[in-house]
C-alpha cells in the first residue's frame, strides 16, 4: 500500500521486535512462576479442556462478545493515541502482546508438553492470520497518530504534505479500515475458530 512508506515500515519493526521480546519475557515468566501462575490458577487445565470440549459455543454471542471486547480495546487506545499517552500505549500494547502470548505458550507447553503447542496453535487459528498483522498495524496507527498530533516534523509524510491537519485527516481514515479487519478477525474466532478447536479437544 502507499501509505506504508520506508519510514513506517521502520515503525512497524521497531513494534514487531518488542513483540517478539515480550513473548520472550513471556516465556520465561511463567517457566519461573509456573506453581503460581499455573497450577495455582488451573490455566488450561485438564478440567478446562474437559468442559470446552463437552460444552457447546453459542458462536454468535460468542461473537458479539469478541467484537465488545476487541473493537472496545481498539478505541480505548485511538483516544489514547490523541493523548501524549499515545507513544506509551503503542509499545505498552506491543509488550503485552508479546508477553500475554509467551505466557499462554509456555503454559500450554507445560502442561501438555509438544500436544500443547498443537493446542495453542488450534486455539489461535484461523484468525491469528488477521489479528497479528492487525494488531501491529493498529499500535502503529496509535503511535503515528500521536506523533501527527505532538510531533509531526518526526514523521516523512508530513515532509511531504506540510500541512498537520491533512496529515491527520489522511491517518484518521485509516482508522475505520483497521477496525473493519479487527470485525473480519471476530467473525473468524467466533465462527471458525470454536469448530477447529472442538475438533481438536476430541481427539487431544
Amino acid at each position: 500500500m502507499r501509505w506504508l512508506r520506508r519510514s513506517e515500515l521502520e515503525q512497524g519493526k521497531t513494534l514487531a521486535v518488542i513483540v517478539a521480546v515480550g513473548f520472550a519475557v513471556g516465556l520465561v515468566l511463567m517457566n519461573l512462576g509456573k506453581k503460581a501462575l499455573l497450577y495455582n490458577t488451573g490455566l488450561l487445565s485438564e478440567y478446562t479442556l474437559y468442559d470446552m470440549k463437552y460444552s457447546g459455543v453459542d458462536s454468535h454471542a460468542f461473537f458479539l462478545y469478541l467484537l465488545q471486547k476487541r473493537i472496545g480495546i481498539a478505541l480505548v487506545l485511538a483516544v489514547l493515541s490523541t493523548t501524549w499517552l499515545g507513544l506509551a500505549a503503542a509499545w505498552t500494547g506491543a509488550a503485552w502482546l508479546g508477553v500475554s502470548f509467551g505466557m499462554l505458550m509456555m503454559a500450554s507447553i507445560l502442561r501438555y508438553g509438544l500436544k500443547g503447542i498443537l493446542l495453542i496453535f488450534a486455539g489461535v487459528f484461523p484468525q491469528i492470520l488477521v489479528y497479528f498483522p492487525e494488531a501491529l498495524l493498529l499500535l502503529q496507527w496509535i503511535q503515528e497518530f500521536c506523533m501527527a498530533i505532538y510531533y509531526p516534523e518526526r514523521l516523512k509524510e508530513f515532509q511531504e504534505v506540510k500541512d498537520r491537519s491533512r496529515l491527520l485527516r489522511k491517518k484518521a481514515l485509516r482508522l475505520p479500515l483497521l477496525l473493519a479487519a479487527l470485525l473480519f478477525g471476530c467473525l473468524l474466532e467466533g465462527y471458525v475458530n470454536p469448530k477447529i478447536v472442538s475438533g481438536l479437544l476430541k481427539i487431544f
